[in-house]
């Protein structure tokens, strides 16, 4: 045999090797990175001794200081002090729930598979083609800028419709102010659900997501509506029409306003979902992992609450190994210093927040009740049933409770988000 036939027999069966063995190694590397699993077996392993002792177990002021590593440092001493919060005679309590994996929807992870190798950024790690993708954009993100990507490129089923229950309490006084909207979402680009995907063809303006609120209490609220348009281009501010129904008429918010309270809440515009503006408004430091107890499977109707009462009893929490980002806003006269997120790696949901004031002092703890909730496609889609918000600088709190009435529907229409639709008599 010539030394050249045994070459190219040697290439070949290293090209065949290579396909048989080395291949399927690399593709099976990309899957696993995605559906993301918050734990790695060894991890897993571990968290399962450690539940072995805490499952099932209630919380409240007699233990928390046990498992207070696994919660913001602020939030264990709400259990510590229940009457500085308004704790009810029996104290405020929550039960521990063993780990389990969030799951992402077929969508997302068909389209995951298809984009995510498509991701182009450039030198500052912004995504240049990031009208024409859709999934998880960085299955195995190294830095806080993929996470924060990661988080925005969840569109909450596409669309959505929910109704929130919200009083906003003095726990001093134990006195509340009950506010009930009903909210509707579409997105037109980054759709996993519906078609079109992954974005409407005919998008003239470059809207990236609307945003509809109707509101019913308080009384002298009832139908005062408002929509909110956020655009593509990061350069271009929010779209945002109030009708305000007691005088029937139609205002243009600012822009500014976004900074405002809500109402006299602990609460600002750009505090929905935890963080509610453009990306690129921000800068994203990955600090690296903290495991907390988080609200990932929470039945709202199995918890409980008195009036004037600060924080929900009966929840139940379950460890994560969550993101932590330290997020700062370019504008050095934002309200907020530095919000610190602690984002879910299985749904990309801020699960947790700490906010600083401009001094750099711990001012706002914010916490999220998450559930998986049957979408009208029939699957499970991850989606915020609650949250919690906390003023550790005036001793003040909200809740929500969220019903979540659908899912990826079609009932959502984009020309919900004109004005026209605000006046439209209900």
């Amino acid at each position: 045999m010539s030394s050249l036939s045994f070459v190219r027999r040697g290439h070949a069966f290293f090209i065949i090797f290579f396909l048989l063995f080395i291949l399927p190694v690399i593709s099976y590397a990309g899957d696993a990175a995605f559906p993301a699993q918050s734990y790695s077996p060894e991890e897993l392993a571990k968290v399962g001794e450690w539940e072995k002792t805490w499952v099932g177990k209630k919380i409240d002021k007699s233990n928390i200081s046990q498992v207070a590593e696994f919660l913001p440092q602020s939030y264990a001493g709400i259990y510590k002090e229940p009457d500085t919060w308004g704790g009810p005679p029996d104290g405020l309590y929550f039960y521990i729930a063993p780990y389990r994996q969030v799951m992402p929807t077929q969508g997302e992870i068909e389209a995951t598979k298809k984009y995510s190798p498509l991701v182009r950024t450039n030198a500052h790690g912004i995504i240049e083609n990031h009208t024409g993708i859709a999934g998880t954009p960085f299955p195995a993100p190294k830095t806080g800028l993929e996470v924060a990507y990661n988080y925005e490129f969840n569109t909450h089923g596409d669309t959505s419709h929910y109704r929130r229950f919200a009083p906003n309490i003095n726990p001093k006084s134990r006195t509340e102010r009950i506010s009930e909207q009903e909210n509707s979402e579409f997105y037109f680009i980054h759709r996993t659900e519906l078609d079109p995907r992954p974005a409407l063809p005919d998008n003239p303006r470059g809207i990236h997501r609307g945003y509809f609120l109707n509101m019913y209490k308080p009384p002298e609220f009832l139908n005062t509506r408002y929509y909110t348009l956020r655009f593509i281009d990061p350069a271009k501010d929010d779209d945002t029409y109030l009708w305000y129904s007691q005088f029937r008429r139609i205002r243009r918010m600012s822009t500014t306003q976004r900074t405002d309270s809500l109402d006299g809440t602990d609460l600002i515009y750009d505090d929905e979902f935890f963080w509610d503006g453009h990306l690129e408004r921000n800068t994203y430091t990955l600090q690296g992992t903290r495991d907390l107890l988080c609200s990932r499977h929470q039945d709202m109707t199995k918890t409980v609450r008195q009036a004037g009462q600060a924080v929900i009893n009966g929840l139940t929490l379950e460890r994560c190994k969550t993101y932590v980002l330290d997020v700062v806003n370019k504008d050095a006269s934002y309200i907020y210093g530095k919000r610190v997120w602690y984002i879910d790696p299985e749904s990309y949901i801020i699960l947790w927040t700490d906010i600083y004031d401009q001094n750099g002092k711990f001012w706002k703890c914010f916490m999220q009740n998450t559930c998986p909730v049957k979408t009208e496609k029939g699957e499970m889609k991850h989606f915020i049933v609650g949250s919690q918000f906390n003023d550790f600088q005036r001793i003040h709190s909200g809740l929500s409770d969220q019903t979540v009435i659908a899912v990826s529907t079609e009932d959502i229409k984009p020309n919900m988000f004109s004005i026209g639709y605000l006046q439209k008599t209900y």
